[in-house]
């Protein structure tokens, strides 16, 4: 039984239709939220793993800015204690279980809310919802399950490092965002590897396995470029809105991030047009090996005509008693060998006219005088 592909996008809903505005439905197998908790200043650095929504609000006076990462979906009603905490709009946190949304950015009185889709890994094209709130002193993130690409910006929060304990949480929203797509680069890479491989064998040893290869690399493709492109719209509209939450300086940094979203578009585009190129390599490859073959019989064939016609021709039945003419060599003692010897003569002499035409094998290049020079 053929094994079923994976869907592109979960876009099943997880409400009914005609549901009031703001219904809440966990996804189906996922996991129970698990709450951390970093909040840091210029000269205050504090951390917590696995905390209830209850202690948030005391952990966010410890600091400047406060970051709550919240991975996992599958317990709504804790969902929507950090909801109120917060008092974000609920068409807000609707859309935050559903996990069906493209990238996009909404703005509501006090917060900014930003959808965007992270890479799972390199051998892995799939893709998950990530929605991110930014408020004036924090920055709240919902994944589908734990594990994302954000290590790197936490240890350099923990060791202080470059800026971003010096400024709001505009800057750090930025560079979530900015580890988001500049994770998508290596799983691009190792894609533009798979396809420089998979040209080679299609190009010198075409198999029909390669078809679903291309097919498969094809479909990958189309994942990443419906995760990527929503992005650009997403984070020019941050840059183009004026907000008083995204300052000006940031914007710059958010203009660098809407750079590498554009060379990820290019790069994807490029290589669906590499992916789509590599099913007319195959076919090209396949019909000049189907010619090659034909041309082999073709000659085989060929070669057997003449000798087809010498050994019909000695065995035609004439009565040698009726007249001398009829196939007088038939009584002669070498006129077996000499049959064997002619039919073989013919073949040689076919074989050779075959090579010195090229239409079978390598011709052999002549060499011209201005070869010999240049050597």
């Amino acid at each position: 039984m053929r094994k079923r592909r994976t869907r592109l996008f979960p876009i099943k809903r997880q409400t009914v239709p005609g549901s009031a505005p703001g219904t809440m439905i966990a996804p189906e197998e996922s996991p129970s939220p698990v709450i951390d908790v970093i909040a840091y200043g210029p000269a205050t650095f504090v951390e917590h793993k696995d905390v209830t929504p209850e202690s948030i609000a005391a952990i966010r006076r410890e600091a400047q800015v406060t970051w709550v990462n919240v991975s996992g979906l599958g317990d709504v009603g804790l969902i929507e204690r950090i909801g109120e905490i917060f008092s974000l709009h609920k068409l807000a946190m609707e859309d935050v279980v559903n996990l069906h949304q493209r990238a996009k950015a909404e703005e509501f009185d006090d917060h900014i809310f930003l959808v965007t889709r992270i890479v799972r890994s390199t051998n892995d094209f799939g893709t998950e919802q990530m929605c991110v709130f930014l408020g004036s002193d924090y920055v709240l993130s919902f994944q589908e399950r734990p594990g994302d690409c954000f290590d790197p910006l936490r240890q350099r929060i923990r060791n202080g490092k470059g800026r971003i304990r010096t400024t709001g949480a505009d800057y750090l929203c930025y560079a979530l965002l900015d580890a988001v797509v500049d994770d998508y680069f290596p799983v691009l890479e190792h894609c533009g590897e798979g396809l420089e491989d998979l040209e080679d064998e299609v190009a010198s040893r075409p198999d029909s396995h390669h078809i679903n290869r291309i097919h498969d690399m094809k479909r990958e493709l189309l994942t990443m470029r419906r995760a990527v492109w929503p992005h650009r719209e997403m984070i020019n509209a941050v840059i183009r809105d004026e907000n008083p939450l995204v300052s000006g300086e940031t914007r710059l940094y958010l203009r660098d991030v809407y750079d590498h979203t554009l060379q990820l578009i290019d790069i994807i585009e490029t290589y669906r047009e590499i992916a789509t190129g590599l099913m007319e390599v195959y076919m090209s490859s396949v019909s000049v090996k189907l010619n090659e073959t034909m041309k082999v019989l073709t000659v085989i064939a060929t070669i057997f005509i003449p000798l087809g016609f010498v050994a019909s021709l000695y065995g035609m039945n004439f009565d040698r008693s009726v007249s001398a003419w009829d196939m007088p060599e038939l009584g002669w003692k070498f006129g077996y060998p000499f049959s064997l010897a002619l039919m073989t003569l013919i073949a040689a002499a076919m074989l050779f006219y075959f090579r010195r035409k090229g239409w079978l094998g390598a011709r052999r290049r002549e060499s011209r005088p201005q070869d010999q020079n240049r050597d």
